[in-house]
């Protein structure tokens, strides 16, 4: 199974408790030229590889892997 991340990422909104938006049009702009850079395959078993150009890519793409397995969890960070 094979992804690239700039097609999901194309829709990505982040809002805060109050509703407001927390990334602007141009961090969103940055975020998917990353995305660009990263494909991720998953193999039998679940675990992500990461492809990338450069290693800030494959940190990106590590953590938005983490985020789809576990999101609930990342987002709890520091609500405690």
């Amino acid at each position: 199974m094979y992804f690239l991340l700039g097609t999901g990422l194309s829709s990505l909104t982040v809002s805060a408790a109050h509703g407001a938006p927390l990334a602007d049009a141009k961090d969103r702009a940055r975020w998917q030229a990353t995305a660009k850079n990263v494909t991720i395959s998953r193999d039998q078993w679940g675990i992500p590889h990461v492809q990338r150009k450069t290693d800030a890519d494959g940190v990106f793409g590590l953590l938005y892997a983490q985020a789809e397995d576990d999101f609930k969890r990342i987002g709890n960070i520091g609500n405690n």
